[in-house]
């Protein structure tokens, strides 16, 4: 009885260490304030710049369609699994699986009749409702949640 006690401890503890709403490292198995991931297009790996790091671009951990092992894929691994204590809200003005949406931009632009001209706006809000952590992920991929 005691062990099956003490296996429950472990299995919860490490339940509620990885469930985690925060931006992440280069590698994606630490928590840091604040990431910058770019991706050039036609390259698999990113850049990355890192709260906590000297302010110079280094070479991500893994190509960007990786499904772990770099900061952008942890930091969006609970929004992909039924996890009740992570909510998010996903926003992209190219729906996903939809080919060829004309935008007035991928990235940057102005149009002062906003639903006629879209500019490109996407990104997901990640808020874990049982801690104190967030993370807001603004990105111009079409058709990414």
């Amino acid at each position: 009885l005691k062990i099956l006690h003490l296996l429950a401890v472990f299995l919860f503890t490490d339940l509620s260490h990885s469930q985690t709403s925060k931006c992440q490292n280069r590698d994606g198995n630490g928590n840091v304030d604040w990431t910058i991931v770019y991706k050039a297009p036609g390259q698999p790996n990113g850049k990355i710049i890192l709260a906590t790091a000297a302010v110079s671009w280094n070479d991500g951990a893994q190509a960007l369609s990786s499904d772990n092992g770099h900061s952008f894929a942890t930091a969006l691994q609970h929004v992909v699994r039924d996890n009740g204590n992570i909510k998010f809200l996903a926003y992209n003005n190219a729906p996903p699986g939809v080919a060829n949406v004309k935008t007035k931009s991928n990235s940057k632009g102005y149009s002062t009749q906003f639903f006629q001209r879209c500019i490109h706006i996407s990104g997901v809000i990640i808020l874990a409702t049982n801690a104190d952590s967030a993370a807001w992920i603004v990105h111009t991929v079409p058709g990414f949640p």
